[in-house]
């Protein structure tokens, strides 16, 4: 197990993660030949989801309530041609939207967003396939609402015309050696297993699997219909990432200050595209330099959320490396003699029985390396 956490480390430092910035999220698509009221509630409901990533956001009483206020959060709109026909471009102003959603307590995420490939693998009585191609309903449904939501995904076999570098057997048995390698030429933040099967006639299974932080989560569900379970799944998914990558604007822990220091900006350009990229972040309110030092900037960043949005926001730019360290690790008292030995461990039942929780310290600094494209 040691050797596959540490093949899948070095996997995951070859693939470097490109995680994808959405440039429409505050834009919609919606059909022409509507009433304006129709179609400026479509409009505002399709950046709803996309900023929440929950298409049962504008079930809720506050927001369902405020649609009918859509054309306030109207900035611009044309015509367009789309794959249904004739529809309206439409472009809403982000800082109102996102002012609603604060106002609320609704978590929002920024454009920029983990990209993740799936390989999904059906197995029946008879065989056990890949899910494939682009007609396929399960792997359509899958695109189809990731696209409502805005989450990037990528589902390698759902191309007509790809060949799959690795089988469906590799796939199946948890192959994670084959299913990184065969991952590396997208790019993806994460890679993840959808395993279809059906243990009754009237009921089917998903198994989804996936590593995090090293250590392999299995996911089961059940549903009547595969399209159903693949619903559960993107549910699922997105309610785990939310608890890293979704920012409460406004919270308790935001109006806070930290110093970030970023090595490796060798040249005037890179400095100044850095402060516009943490400037752009959803997590920053204002981010200052404070001093330079060779290719070292020392920045101040004034939170808008809470620190660890800040830093999970980092780890979606691929050019950031963090440089923090391990917490040091106490070197255990060397023993003499059987006496000490037993005078120590009775001190140390006593220390672990008196001694109060200590919460884990957080590093006064954060420290990055910038590592240029």
């Amino acid at each position: 197990m040691r050797l596959l956490s540490a093949v899948l480390c070095l996997i995951a430092c070859l693939n470097v993660a490109h995680a994808k910035q959405l440039t429409d999220l505050y834009q919609a698509v919606v059909p022409a030949g509507q009433s304006q009221s129709v179609w400026q509630q479509q409009a505002l409901a399709q950046v709803l989801v996309k900023v929440t990533v929950n298409p049962q956001v504008i079930e809720q009483a506050a927001i369902k309530a405020e649609l009918k206020n859509a054309g306030n959060y109207i900035k611009t709109f044309a015509a367009v041609s789309s794959e249904q026909g004739p529809a309206l471009k439409v472009g809403l102003d982000e800082q109102k939207v996102q002012q609603l959603l604060s106002q609320h307590q609704i978590a929002i995420w920024g454009s920029r967003r983990p990209a993740i490939v799936l390989w999904a693998v059906e197995q029946t009585s008879e065989s056990r396939v890949f899910m494939q191609g682009a007609a396929h309903p399960v792997l359509d449904h899958l695109k189809q609402q990731a696209l409502a939501i805005g989450l990037p995904l990528d589902l390698p076999t759902a191309n007509d015309a790809y060949v799959p570098s690795l089988t469906q057997d590799d796939v199946w048995a948890g192959n994670w050696l084959l299913i990184e390698q065969a991952s590396l030429p997208f790019n993806a933040d994460q890679t993840l297993i959808l395993l279809f099967d059906q243990p009754s006639a009237v009921q089917y299974r998903l198994t989804w699997q996936g590593y995090e932080a090293g250590q392999l989560v299995s996911n089961e569900l059940l549903a009547s219909s595969q399209q159903e379970l693949a619903s559960q799944f993107l549910t699922d998914l997105t309610a785990r990432l939310a608890g890293k990558f979704a920012v409460q604007l406004g919270s308790q822990q935001g109006d806070t200050e930290l110093e970030l220091d970023i090595e490796g900006l060798t040249n005037f350009v890179d400095q100044v595209k850095v402060q516009q990229l943490l400037g752009a972040m959803l997590s920053v309110k204002q981010v200052t330099v404070q001093e330079r030092k060779a290719d070292l900037l020392k920045f101040k960043v004034q939170l808008a959320a809470d620190r660890n949005a800040f830093i999970n926001s980092l780890s979606l730019e691929r050019r950031f490396q963090s440089l923090q360290t391990q917490t040091e690790q106490i070197t255990p008292v060397e023993r003499t003699d059987a006496a000490d030995e037993l005078f120590s461990e009775m001190a140390a039942e006593m220390a672990i029985e008196a001694a109060e929780p200590v919460p884990e310290a957080l590093p006064a600094v954060l420290r990055y390396r910038y590592i240029p494209n």
